[in-house]
């Protein structure tokens, strides 16, 4: 990151006023992208209180969803937020295969611009399956066209994690503009408290202790998902998770509104676009060596 966006970012800091992104996964977690699927009704409710709090963000879409959905992909454009990619289906990274997620992301890309008449320059990985496994990937968004990510939890993870990966941003070898998930420390414990079960569960007074804990250098942003705010959603096993899982993604979710609302009561929400017109340096932030783990400046 550049010296005047850090000393920018630790004035925002000591102001509690530090900058959020708001981004978001638009996502069938049930994998059925049917006309009248929950996610959508859920993400129209969800647009409308974006709307109602004044808050833009990213809104990392499935390209399923702009073949099911084209209506609902040009609103989200229509509202003032950035399109990203959250690839085809949703798929891990290390379960692709480099020809058919080359074929699935163009088409994913392209079909999310000419269905909302916007550039879509920016990739999220499903799960943050961006690991040493997967690196090969970074070719192929570099041969689309994409310009940043924010696809890796830099720590050890029970699902998917990169440890030893940086905590801010970064370039990769390719010159792709990494935003890593921002994490907290506590105690021996490193928590991505801007997401999912974790902004859910945790009460406001942590959220706040986390974000003054987290390195001024650090983009800090959210990922939620438009199931995090359906509190009527009838308990359902999600695809690919266990019954424990499944229960605790499925509870706790009325009062995620209120949270999102105290995320952003006194700090400005941005998205990642503008997040990159910040880092008009970005072409000088270090580059990550995945092989050596180390930043070279």
């Amino acid at each position: 990151m550049t010296d005047h966006l850090e000393s920018v970012m630790e004035q925002a800091v000591e102001a509690n006023k530090r900058p959020i992104v708001f981004s978001l996964d638009l996502e069938d977690h049930l994998g059925l992208y049917e006309a009248e699927g929950r996610f959508a009704r859920n993400m129209e409710k969800i647009l409308d209180f974006l709307e109602d709090s004044g808050i833009r963000g990213t809104i990392f879409t499935v390209g399923r969803i702009a073949q099911s959905h084209p209506g609902l992909v040009r609103k989200v454009v229509e509202r003032g937020h950035e399109l990203g990619c959250h690839s085809w289906q949703h798929t891990p990274l290390d379960r692709e295969e480099r020809s058919a997620f080359t074929a699935e992301t163009r088409l994913a890309k392209e079909l999310l611009e000419q269905v909302s008449g916007a550039a879509v320059s920016g990739f999220r990985a499903p799960i943050f399956s961006l690991v040493p496994s997967s690196l090969w990937t970074l070719d192929v968004l570099g041969e689309l066209g994409f310009t940043y990510s924010s696809s890796i939890m830099p720590m050890a993870s029970p699902l998917y994690g990169f440890p030893g990966a940086p905590a801010t941003p970064f370039r990769w070898p390719g010159g792709l503009v990494e935003f890593p998930c921002p994490l907290a420390r506590l105690g021996r414990f490193r928590i991505p408290y801007l997401g999912g079960i974790y902004l859910r569960y945790s009460p406001e007074f942590l959220t706040r202790q986390c974000i003054r804990r987290t390195t001024p250098a650090a983009m800090l942003w959210t990922y939620i998902h438009p199931y995090d705010f359906d509190s009527a959603e009838p308990f359902t096993r999600m695809p690919g998770t266990s019954l424990p899982t499944s229960i605790l993604l499925w509870l706790n979710r009325r009062n995620t509104f209120e949270k999102i609302k105290f995320l952003f009561r006194n700090r400005p929400a941005i998205r990642f676009q503008d997040a990159m017109s910040g880092v008009a340096g970005y072409r000088e932030l270090p580059v990550f060596d995945p092989e050596r783990h180390q930043l070279v400046h």
